[in-house]
């Protein structure tokens, strides 16, 4: 009836698999098969807690040494809100019937 799957606790590639397989499985359905659905996301779920627990771990670890060269945090380093990590430019100030309308 219920088939558990067993997770390896140390193996983020497969874990992330079963995540992948279960995600595959869910999106491939035409009429959801409720038998299979509670186990298939329970065993996603323990594996997603096994992915986030590794990949927290490797962050942690990275940013230790990051620490330790002496460069930024990846996150300390402003961009212009678009996502593409360019720096922002500063503000200038406008200068009335001054050089706003100059194009350099």
């Amino acid at each position: 009836m219920s088939e558990v799957q067993e997770l390896d606790s140390a193996s983020f590639n497969k874990n992330y698999r079963v995540l992948k397989e279960t995600a595959d499985w869910l999106s491939g359905q035409k009429e959801p098969d409720i038998d299979q659905l509670v186990p298939k996301v329970e065993t996603a779920m323990r594996a997603y807690k096994i992915c986030k627990s590794r990949l927290d771990t490797v962050q942690a670890t990275l940013g230790q040494y990051f620490e330790q060269d002496g460069a930024p945090p990846e996150d300390a380093t402003p961009t212009n809100g678009d996502g593409d990590g360019q720096a922002r430019k500063p503000n200038r100030p406008t200068q009335p019937g001054g050089d706003d309308d100059i194009p350099f």
